[in-house]
């Protein structure tokens, strides 16, 4: 019993290792591919993956024709941020790059409380200025603008997905979805709009087809984004949506960590600075988030 209770934590753990990785292997994969073309080939591949799962949970395939459109939407979004995202992992640093990306959470925090009216909590209004401070710190907007940008790319993306999960989050409270439909629907969405923009973008280099590159795409479009999606729902469907978000917060540490180890990317002093103070109000969060989980664990001996 304790070690069925104790697989979507395993999970979690999985998912954060894969994610945290990804960041090198996208880094490497970029070497040999342009950032759209590199995401466009990734979302074309990713969508298959997650089919097993939709056929073994009997999600419906086909989405009306309104959740059709908000995936239409929410897929062009979705290339838009990875698009943003490549392109920054490609002029900048891995590791801060992964940072910037995952500053995230705080975003979610900004929108849900402009657009959905969420009251912050003391440890939520204690992370903010920490992020606020660490991004200012890693961004240097007093460096030239060429040295600022993939800085302003990364913490672009990380604002498109915060407000992209407020506004699935908005979606929920009125009406009934399916995540995992929605998410394949988003990719296949994407996927086109990449393509589109691979044929609109004439400085966007062919695409090498080295061993390790193929690798780096099997890896980020079957493993990270495939088996990772569904460790994620799988962790989903037997913990709070709180604590499974939670436990994607080491994805950044592990990015760091693999882009020094691997890559030789070693952070700076300012940089390292600017990393501690987001992770300090990651921390912050995690804290609140597991006193909300506290507050709202089912009795001992319930369903899982």
């Amino acid at each position: 019993m304790r070690s069925a209770a104790a697989l979507p934590a395993i999970a979690l753990a999985a998912l954060s290792l894969i994610w945290g990785y990804n960041w090198v292997v996208t880094k490497i994969a970029l070497a040999y591919a342009g950032p759209v073309t590199f995401a466009a080939l990734r979302f074309a591949i990713a969508p298959l993956c997650l089919l097993p799962m939709m056929l073994q949970l009997r999600v419906r395939l086909l989405p009306s024709p309104r959740h059709a459109l908000i995936a239409l939407i929410l897929g062009i979004i979705l290339a838009a941020n990875f698009a943003a995202t490549f392109m920054a992992l490609q002029l900048g640093g891995t590791g801060k790059t992964a940072v910037l990306v995952y500053t995230m959470p705080f975003w979610v925090l900004v929108f849900a409380r402009l657009a959905l009216h969420e009251r912050l909590t003391l440890l939520q209004s204690l992370a903010v200025p920490f992020a606020l401070t660490g991004l200012c710190v890693l961004i240097a907007p007093w460096e030239r603008a060429a040295q600022s940008l993939p800085s302003v790319l990364a913490v672009w993306a990380g604002m498109t997905w915060g407000a992209n999960v407020v506004y699935i989050k908005h979606l929920q409270r009125k009406e009934p979805v399916s995540m995992l439909a929605l998410t394949m629907w988003q990719m296949v969405a994407a996927a086109i709009a990449l393509a589109v923009g691979t044929l609109t973008l004439a400085h966007e280099a062919p695409v090498i087809w080295s061993s390790e590159f193929i690798a780096a795409l099997l890896f980020t479009a079957v493993i990270a984004t495939g088996l990772g999606w569904m460790l994620f729902y799988y962790a989903l469907r037997r913990m709070s949506a709180g604590m499974t978000g939670l436990g994607t917060l080491a994805t950044p540490v592990i990015g760091v960590l693999c882009a020094w180890l691997q890559l030789g990317e070693r952070p700076n002093a300012m940089e390292a600075s600017g990393m501690a103070l987001i992770a300090a109000g990651l921390s912050l969060l995690a804290w609140d988030g597991l006193r909300a989980a506290g507050r709202q664990a089912p009795p001992a001996g319930g369903s899982g």
